[in-house]
């Protein structure tokens, strides 16, 4: 049964959302990446959105965000995710041991290289291959591959961490990143409503009034929108309803924001002469959930001097990108069959990466 190679498989580890690409299915998962624990047992009882829907309504339950800044930070539980993922989409061969890639944070420390190896060895994975996300997602939107020297600017905002990767011939120039994104903007609409009108949120109605009325200032021609949240009043312990407008929004993310430009800023800087030349033309693509806030592509034109847009509509540019990497590797694939249960990372990577595939 172990023998059986199973269908290439891309991951793409969110700290906020988990994507996975099977081979000849396409993406079939959009999960987010939070897991629904017993207290009184341990066991984990749900995975992905029935785990967020359980928190907060059963008191034995807890949730656990395995996934943390890109990399895991539970083991034993990003196992546990990437086990459950595979095994069902993989349906009747469950037991397979496919290729996997899987996506990571470009300054990626040795540290949580290993523990996602050993959580993806315990998943079934056969062989392993890491990407750093700005190539991924720069593959997957078809602006780079092996050998062109076509250059390109990804800033991936994510819910806890802001990747810059500067591209050329395929591989990173240079990169940076920064432990901001989405999380900390609604860390920041909790804080200024509970400092303001005495009101204790929790993180989902902060991020539903931040996907509803936020945006970057000033609006322009946008007009100023409000919405409705609830939360518990902080002297009464109650229920209360507070309104949000546009303008509260905008004063809450302002710090978060400076710090996402200053980390793409920040990535830019290491490029030489030659590279830079290039990047007043070709502009930065903003990936990630953080990326559609409305007003960012022109803060980032005014604060860093480069034009933005929007590269990724859907967030899958990344783990179709990993699924990418994985066709291209497809010919150096030794044979399926292999006598020891154990996964070996792959070595053997495309052109475009050769110097990122970590050395364990």
């Amino acid at each position: 049964m172990w023998d059986f190679a199973g269908r290439d498989t891309a991951i793409d580890l969110g700290s906020a959302t988990v994507r996975m690409h099977v081979e000849k299915d396409g993406v079939v998962c959009r999960e987010p990446s939070l897991l629904a624990r017993s207290r009184q047992t341990g066991r984990i009882l749900a995975l992905g959105t029935p785990a967020r829907e359980m928190a907060g309504r059963n008191p034995d339950v807890t949730l656990v965000r395995p996934i943390r800044e890109g990399a895991p930070t539970e083991t034993d539980e990003a196992e546990w995710l990437m086990r459950r993922l595979v095994r069902h989409h993989h349906r009747k061969h469950y037991m397979a041991r496919p290729r996997v890639v899987a996506t990571v944070p470009s300054g990626m420390t040795p540290v949580h290289y290993r523990a996602l190896q050993f959580a993806a060895y315990q998943a079934g994975a056969r062989r392993l291959t890491l990407v750093p996300a700005p190539i991924a997602a720069a593959i997957g939107m078809g602006m780079t591959s092996a050998g062109r020297p076509e250059v390109a600017v990804v800033a991936n905002i994510g819910a806890d961490l802001t990747d810059v990767g500067v591209i050329a011939f395929g591989g990173l120039v240079t990169s940076h990143t920064a432990a901001v994104g989405g999380s900390a903007m609604d860390r920041a609409i909790v804080q200024l409503v509970r400092r303001e009108q005495g009101v204790a949120l929790s993180a989902a109605a902060a991020e539903q009034a931040k996907l509803e009325v936020g945006a970057v200032p000033p609006l322009g021609r946008r007009t100023a929108a409000q919405t409705v949240v609830t939360g518990r009043d902080v002297s009464s312990g109650l229920p209360r309803q507070v309104v949000l407008t546009t303008a509260d929004v905008q004063r809450a993310i302002e710090a978060p924001l400076a710090r996402i430009i200053e980390a793409i800023r920040a990535g830019l800087t290491g490029c030489g002469p030659e590279v830079s030349g290039d990047l007043l033309s070709v502009g930065v693509t903003l990936t990630g959930g953080c990326a559609r806030l409305p007003g960012l592509d022109r803060l980032i034109r005014e604060r860093v001097g480069l034009a933005a847009r929007v590269g990724d509509e859907t967030g899958d540019a990344a783990v179709l990108g990993a699924a990418e990497v994985l066709r291209s590797a497809g010919s150096e694939e030794p044979s399926a069959r292999d006598s020891s249960p154990r996964p070996q990372v792959l070595t053997t990577v495309p052109d475009y990466m050769p110097e990122y595939q970590p050395e364990y």
